[in-house]
């Protein structure tokens, strides 16, 4: 019989880490058909039905469920003698509910698949009966039939690899290299995980050097907090800084209270932009922290970005809005703490009621009402209005895209300097973000800087040095002339100013003529500045600025 896993992911960029250790423990020839759910739900159907499968397993998410049930009712219809299961965090809760509600599933298997994907097929291929198979869920007449859950896996070093025979050169790869969460957080489904079990330092190498070879620039381990164990990690950091690919980049998910010293050390000793760090704040009250179970230290989190090199380690820090006793106070002050460690992100996200964890168990308590299609958002709670909520959307927006990455990193300097908090600058561009006119000067690249432009400019009048701020930070992005996109022009140099520069510095055109690199160069004059760019082909190449 013929078989096909299906991954729908996100986006092109993202990979599915599941199907392929599936595949790999199956020990025997099944397709994988990986699309997204950008693509057109019915180009998505015609690839499963060319493929004739006679049974398909679909990887079930968050971000892909709604698709999945409408591709398995198509299916179901168009040929019903394929076999159709499901597995994943998303369908791995509320399966009686699930199998009662949606007949074009013949089963839903929970746990750790790698044990009993084997099993499963048997039973598809006749050779083994339903309830044999551990953590199958599956009607038997009218009744649903839930098989106790299998084991773990307790042993992640007999596991195979996923294997990666295609190019992965514009792609991320995921990587565990260990299962479980020390953590007891109630909105994540990881404190439901098991004791945590390591895969060893050694197998670790051997699949990254396979890994390397896909070319891909980004791996992503999914180990909820990789540094734990130091001495496992400063051993793994070191082979990556010996090892990898100069252009590959590395990401963890850490604890950064706990983060030690000598693991600091061995990341500052990487080559610069080898290693990304998220660390999940969440929240930085007390109360809230209590009724979620987690104890964030914010001072902790502070002294650990101190240990670390952030000119050479991307920091990624999460808030979440819509936590339990958390109002818009709180979070804005929150937020204010968590901008002050000058992390080079900071991701808002919404607070989620997956299926299967405590917070969605006790949602109706902490007055929380949700979104009942994935990913189940928060919609309000008892301290945060449905209108709150909203806002602060807006607020991760002009978070984003005006603090994120230091994009406007003089700006935000200069803001501040006036006596405005981050929060309320951001707070004030979101409300700005809910009017229709203001959003429609917000899109595209220009009119990011045409609406902060207005904005600076209603809020603080024609302010100078504010002005002054937005030009450093649009010279240092663009390759253009800020009158381009404003409608002010700086002065642009002379011909023979150009030429002049060039004469002094040859090497900045690497070309010996400056009659001749002066066709590639242009010049502005800015506040104490002459500032040069070289082009190749109209192609922005680099700058240079001249102190007066």
């Amino acid at each position: 019989m013929k078989g096909l896993l299906v991954a729908q992911n996100a986006s092109y960029v993202h990979t599915n880490l599941a199907v392929r250790l599936l595949r790999e423990q199956l020990h025997k020839d099944i397709s994988i058909l990986e699309m997204t759910v950008n693509e057109d739900l019915h180009r998505r159907i015609g690839k499963i039905l060319l493929a004739a499968p006679d049974y398909i397993l679909y990887s079930a998410y968050i971000w892909n469920w709604t698709d999945i049930q409408r591709i398995g009712e198509y299916i179901r219809k168009a040929d019903p003698h394929i076999a159709q299961y499901v597995g994943g965090p998303e369908v791995s809760y509320d399966v009686e509910e699930r199998l009662r509600n949606e007949d074009w599933i013949d089963g839903i298997l929970r746990g750790e698949g790698e044990n009993t994907i084997g099993a499963l097929v048997e039973c598809i291929e006749g050779r083994r009966g339903r309830s044999e198979v551990a953590g199958l869920a599956y009607r038997e007449g009218e009744e649903v039939r839930v098989n106790p859950l299998p084991a773990y896996a307790s042993d992640l070093n007999a596991l195979i690899p996923a294997s990666y025979t295609e190019s992965m050169k514009n792609r991320i790869l995921y990587y565990e290299s260990m299962r479980g969460c020390p953590y007891h957080c109630s909105y994540c489904l990881s404190s439901e995980g098991g004791r945590i079990r390591y895969r060893d330092v050694k197998k670790i190498k051997e699949d990254m050097r396979e890994i390397f070879a896909t070319g891909t620039k980004l791996i992503k381990f999914v180990d909820r907090s990789f540094h734990i164990d130091p001495a496992r990690s400063v051993e793994i950091i070191d082979f990556f800084s010996e090892e990898s690919p100069a252009d590959t980049g590395i990401h963890f998910e850490m604890n950064l209270e706990h983060l030690d010293r000598e693991v600091a050390k061995h990341i500052n000793a990487a080559p610069a932009g080898k290693f990304q760090i998220e660390a999940g704040i969440q929240s930085v009250n007390p109360v809230v922290n209590a009724a979620i179970h987690r104890k964030t230290d914010i001072d902790a989190v502070g002294r650990a970005l101190q240990m670390l090199d952030t000119e050479k380690t991307h920091i990624h820090l999460d808030l979440i809005v819509g936590l339990p006793h958390e109002d818009l106070e709180s979070f804005l002050a929150g937020f204010d703490r968590v901008a002050k460690l000058g992390a080079q992100k900071i991701q808002i996200g919404f607070l989620k009621l997956l299926r299967g964890t405590e917070l969605r168990r006790r949602a109706e308590e902490f007055g929380i009402v949700y979104e009942s299609t994935p990913p189940y958002e928060v919609i309000a709670t008892a301290d945060f209005s449905a209108r709150e909520v909203i806002l602060l959307r807006n607020f991760a927006t002009a978070v984003e895209n005006y603090y994120d990455e230091a994009r406007f990193r003089e700006v935000y300097h200069a803001v501040q300097k006036k006596g405005t908090p981050p929060s309320q600058f951001y707070l004030g561009i979101a409300q700005k973000l809910q009017d229709d006119a203001h959003r429609r000067l917000f899109r595209g690249r220009d009119g990011k800087y045409r609406f902060l432009h207005r904005h600076l400019n209603e809020k603080y009048g024609r302010d100078a040095p504010l002005y002054d701020a937005l030009k450093k930070d649009f010279y240092r992005n663009e390759d253009r002339y800020i009158g381009h996109v404003l409608g002010i022009e700086d002065p642009e140099l002379s011909k023979n100013e150009v030429i002049e520069f060039l004469k002094r510095n040859p090497e900045f055109a690497s070309d010996r003529n400056p009659h001749k690199a002066a066709k590639r160069v242009r010049g502005v004059r800015l506040a104490n500045t002459k500032r040069y760019y070289l082009y190749t082909d109209g192609k922005y190449i680099r700058h240079f600025d001249e102190r007066r």
